[in-house]
């Protein structure tokens, strides 16, 4: 057996009981991706550890563990962004923002980790409308894939964009005249949203959500939408 140790920038974006008094939490760090790690006893009263394994604790986290399998040591925070759990609807979207970075982090990937960081930052700040910050985090997401969507002008014959849009995977988002017979349409009121022109509210919902199934289909990595739906 060998002895591990590992220092890591992360994010906890799930934590879930295990047995008396252990969490298992999911930490994802800029340089490793997605890793889990035992914060021992941290559901005793008094723990040291505790704010370790709370969903959106960002640290510079040290582990120790054998063959992979890791116990938190220590944790020095660096953000709780306790802001977010202030307000209902930015709490589902912070939730909906760790649940796609763990799926979008099975390999390391330091621009993803900074999307999210910047869009928590956001919600725990009220300096942007939490629809908003879920899109651009979104976006952002899908140009680390090397996937980005222009949704102001059509990616076949440049046009600008005016009203709904269309969606195919290898022609990117196009006007009327330029989709394919497949193509999916984007609404106009969805397509402005997303091309930041106009747009809050439900309409950010729903547009997140088409997002969502974008994201899926350019980079098949599946994000629950549940934190959306339940805010509908």
């Amino acid at each position: 057996m060998t002895s591990d140790s590992l220092k890591l920038k992360a994010i906890a974006v799930r934590a879930v009981p295990y047995g008396e008094s252990d969490m298992i939490v999911t930490l994802v760090g800029v340089e490793t991706g997605k890793i889990t790690a035992t914060a021992k006893g941290c559901l005793k009263r008094g723990a040291k550890l505790r704010y370790a394994a709370e969903p959106f604790n960002f640290g510079d986290y040290v582990l120790a563990g054998r063959n992979g399998r890791y116990v938190i040591v220590e944790c020095s925070q660096i953000e709780s962004f306790s802001g977010i759990t202030a307000d209902l609807a930015r709490y589902y979207d912070g939730c909906l923002i760790l649940d796609a970075l763990a799926r979008l982090s099975e390999e390391p990937s330091p621009e993803v980790f900074l999307c999210a960081l910047k869009a928590l930052t956001a919600l725990a700040e009220g300096t942007e409308d939490a629809t908003v910050a879920v899109r651009d985090f979104l976006l952002g997401a899908l140009e680390a894939g090397g996937s980005s969507l222009d949704f102001s002008r059509c990616n076949a014959c440049g046009m600008l964009l005016d009203g709904a849009a269309y969606f195919g995977e290898a022609d990117g988002v196009v006007c009327k005249h330029c989709a394919g017979e497949y193509a999916i349409e984007i609404e106009a009121p969805i397509r402005a949203f997303l091309a930041g022109e106009s747009g809050d509210g439900i309409v950010g919902i729903r547009a997140n959500i088409r997002l969502i199934e974008l994201v899926y289909i350019m980079l098949g990595v599946k994000i629950n939408t549940r934190f959306l739906t339940e805010q509908i």
